[in-house]
């Protein structure tokens, strides 16, 4: 057996930046020199952002009171609405309740209780006759005019239809 003579580990790490050394080494010189004015920058930049961030903050809390007050009454608005509809819907409830009433009571009033059903003294029609021609003449674009007899074809498993 041959003694092979390995890199050591040190070696290793060594060779790629043996090879580029003088560019780290100018790298590190370069920013040795620039690290001062950099930071100064940095630190004016962060000053100025944070004194416009403290105006923005003070004039938000400068209109937050007229704010709140505009959503007050926007929503004072809103719910005077909200009663007023309520009322009218109420009114409108009870005057159908009122005209139902007074159907009720016309019809009561022109029927005589007691009688048979069906009898000859009705002069009205029956409403299911008018009840259904009016569907009759209801134009429903989902249901179709039945002027169109398509239908698919029976599906079966041999052409014809000869399997059964």
């Amino acid at each position: 057996m041959e003694y092979v003579d390995s890199p050591s580990y040190f070696q290793m790490i060594w060779a790629p930046i043996a090879s580029v050394g003088w560019y780290i080494v100018g790298l590190m010189i370069i920013l040795c020199y620039s690290f001062p004015h950099i930071q100064e920058k940095y630190k004016s930049w962060r000053l100025a952002r944070n004194q416009q961030d403290g105006a923005a903050f003070g004039k938000k809390t400068d209109e937050l009171p007229q704010l709140s007050a505009n959503v007050e009454l926007t929503r004072q608005k809103m719910q005077e609405a909200y009663n007023k509809n309520c009322v009218l819907a109420q009114v409108k409830e009870e005057e159908a309740k009122e005209k139902k009433r007074q159907k009720v009571l016309k019809l009561l009033e022109n029927k005589s209780v007691g009688t048979k059903l069906g009898s000859a003294e009705d002069d009205e029609t029956p409403s299911t006759s008018t009840k259904s021609k009016s569907l009759k003449s209801e134009y429903n674009p989902l249901m179709g005019d039945n002027t169109r007899g398509y239908r698919p074809p029976k599906r079966t498993c041999c052409k014809k239809g000869g399997c059964g």
